[in-house]
C-alpha cells in the first residue's frame, strides 16, 4: 500500500513542565524547561512522483534550566583506560554461514508483507514492535533546496496490515531515527538541528505528540550517541561527556512512569580513553556499554541499575594491526544471558557473547560477510541482519540466528525477495511470538526512488 503526504493544519498552544534536575556530573543536564509550540505544516503532494508520509506534528522545545550545579555533582576527572584480558580476544571461529533459505518460499514462517511507504528519496528506517503491533518510522526527502527530512510515523498488525495511518512527526536531519517499544505505546528518538529530539507517538493523530530535545545532546554528536530501551520502557543514552570527550556519560529520559524524572543522570566511565562509537544494552539489573577506543579496540563494560561502573572493563577485541581492514561500529542487544556484541572487519560479520558481568565469551565468531549489521534479540541469543550476498545477487537482506554463546546457526534466512539491490541498512525487531523487518529498496529497475516494505513472520522459523 502506498502512502500520500496527508496536508493539515492546526491550533498554537504553549504549555510548560517543572524543571526537572538531572545531576550535572553526568551531562551538565541540571534541568529541563520544557517548551511546547503546537502548529502543523502541510506537505504538498504530486501525483506519481510525491514520497510518501504525511505533515509534521508540533514541534516543542526543552533547554536546560539555569540551575547552578553544586560542587558535590561535580564529575570526577577522567582515569586512564583499565581494562582487564581475562578472557583474551580471540581470532574468529567458523567460516560463516553461507547457505539460506528464503522466508517467503517457508511455510512455516506464514510471511505477509505491504509496502508502506512509495518514491521515497531517503532509505533511513526503524521499526519497533510490542506483543500484538509494530510501529515504523522512516525519512521523506525535502524539496531539493531544502536541508534534512520530515520524520513519518505509522503503525501495523503482526500480519503487516497498516492500524495507524502515516502522519508527520517533525523534520529531522538524514541520521536514521531510532523507534522504541514505550510501555503499552512507543518512543521516537532522532536529531534535528536542535540536537537529540524525542516524542511518544500513538496511534490516534489528533492530538499531535509533544516533541521535546535533550539540548545538551547536540546534532555533532549523532555518531558518537547510543541508544537502548530499559524493561520498564524508558530510554538509556550514552553520549560524549566534559570539553574533553574523554568519557562517556549514561542517563535516561522519557520514562513511562509520570512521576519519574524526565532526565535521570546514572553515570560516566572511567576505563575509557578517546571513546567513540559507543553501544548500549539494558537488562534487569543494569547497563552493558561497549565503545572504540582511539588505538582501535572494543571495549565493553557494566553499569548497575545505579550507575556504578565495574572496576575494571574488558577488551572486546583487540587494536587491529597496521594495514588490517576496516572495523565499523559495534552493535549489543540485550539476551537472557548478558549481550550479544556484532561488529564489521572489512566484510567480516564477527560475533562475540557477554555475559552479565560484561565478561566475554571464550570464542568471537565469524557470521558471514556482508555489511549493515542490525540485532534483535530471538530465545537466548540474538538474530542478525545484514546486506549480503546470496543467490549470486548482492546485497540482499539475510538473517542468521546466534546461539547464547553467540555461534551461528548452520543456515541463514533470506528475508527480501532477491528482486533488487537493497542498499540502505535494514532494521529488525521482536514482536510477541513474530519478528518484523522493514527495508527499503528501489522500486524497479532504473528508477532511483524507493519503497519501504514491511514483512513479519513467525520467530520459530528461522533455523
Amino acid at each position: 500500500m502506498s502512502h500520500g503526504a496527508p496536508g493539515g493544519s492546526g491550533g498554537m498552544k504553549q504549555v510548560r513542565s517543572p524543571a526537572v534536575a538531572a545531576g550535572a556530573w553526568a551531562f551538565g543536564v541540571v534541568g529541563v524547561v520544557t517548551s511546547l509550540l503546537l502548529g502543523l505544516v502541510p506537505i504538498g503532494c504530486k501525483q506519481g512522483k510525491t514520497e510518501g508520509g504525511a505533515a509534521p506534528a508540533p514541534s516543542a522545545s526543552v533547554a536546560p534550566s539555569a540551575s547552578a550545579a553544586t560542587s558535590a555533582a561535580a564529575a570526577p576527572p577522567a582515569t586512564s583506560a583499565s581494562v582487564a584480558q581475562a578472557p583474551p580476544p580471540s581470532e574468529p571461529v567458523g567460516s560463516g554461514v553461507s547457505s539460506f533459505v528464503a522466508a517467503a518460499q517457508t511455510e512455516g514462517c506464514k510471511a505477509q508483507s505491504g509496502d508502506i511507504a512509495t518514491y521515497l528519496q531517503r532509505g533511513e528506517v526503524t521499526v519497533a514492535g510490542s506483543e500484538g503491533s509494530l510501529a515504523a518510522a522512516w525519512l521523506i526527502k525535502l524539496a531539493a533546496n531544502k536541508p534534512g527530512a520530515q520524520l513519518a510515523f505509522a503503525g501495523f498488525a503482526l500480519d503487516a496490515k497498516q492500524v495507524a495511518r502515516a502522519r508527520g512527526i517533525g523534520t529531522a536531519n538524514e541520521t536514521a531515527p531510532r523507534i522504541f517499544a514505550n510501555g503499552a505505546g512507543w518512543t521516537l528518538v532522532w536529531f534535528d538541528e536542535n540536537g537529540l529530539a524525542y516524542t511518544k507517538p500513538r496511534w490516534e493523530t489528533a492530538p499531535a505528540p509533544v516533541i521535546e530535545h535533550l539540548s545538551t545532546v547536540n546534532a555533532a554528536n549523532a555518531d558518537d550517541v547510543a541508544l537502548a530501551a530499559t524493561p520498564a520502557g524508558a530510554i538509556v543514552a550514552v553520549a560524549p561527556f566534559n570539553m574533553e570527550k574523554a568519557q562517556l556519560g549514561l542517563f535516561q529520559f522519557a520514562p513511562t512512569d509520570a512521576a519519574a524524572p524526565a532526565v535521570q543522570a546514572l553515570g560516566a566511565t572511567h576505563h575509557a580513553h578517546e571513546p567513540r562509537r559507543p553501544a548500549v544494552a539494558a537488562d534487569g539489573t543494569g547497563y552493558t556499554l561497549a565503545w572504540h577506543e582511539g588505538d582501535g579496540r572494543i571495549v565493553v563494560s557494566r553499569f548497575d541499575l545505579a550507575g556504578k561502573e565495574i572496576d575494571e572493563a574488558y577488551t572486546l577485541a583487540a587494536a587491529p594491526p597496521a594495514g588490517a581492514p576496516a572495523r565499523e561500529r559495534v552493535n549489543l542487544v540485550a539476551t537472557t544471558k548478558g549481550a550479544m556484541a556484532v561488529w564489521i572487519e572489512g566484510d567480516k560479520i564477527l560475533a562475540r557473547a557477554v555475559d552479565a558481568a560484561a565478561r566475554p565469551g571464550e570464542k568471537t565468531w565469524l557470521v558471514g560477510r556482508g555489511r549493515a549489521p542490525a540485532l534483535a534479540p530471538i530465545g537466548d541469543g540474538a538474530l542478525v541482519v545484514f546486506l549480503g550476498q546470496e543467490g549470486g545477487k548482492d546485497d540482499q537482506v539475510l538473517a542468521v540466528k546466534l546461539s547464547e554463546s553467540g555461534e551461528p546457526s548452520a543456515t541463514g534466512m533470506r528475508i527480501s525477495d532477491g528482486t533488487g539491490a537493497v542498499k540502505d541498512a535494514a532494521a529488525v525487531t521482536s514482536a510477541g511470538p513474530r519478528l518484523g523487518f522493514l527495508w527499503a529498496e528501489p522500486m524497479s529497475n532504473g528508477v532511483s526512488t524507493k519503497r519501504a516494505i514491511l514483512r513479519t513472520l513467525e520467530s520459530s522459523c528461522v533455523p
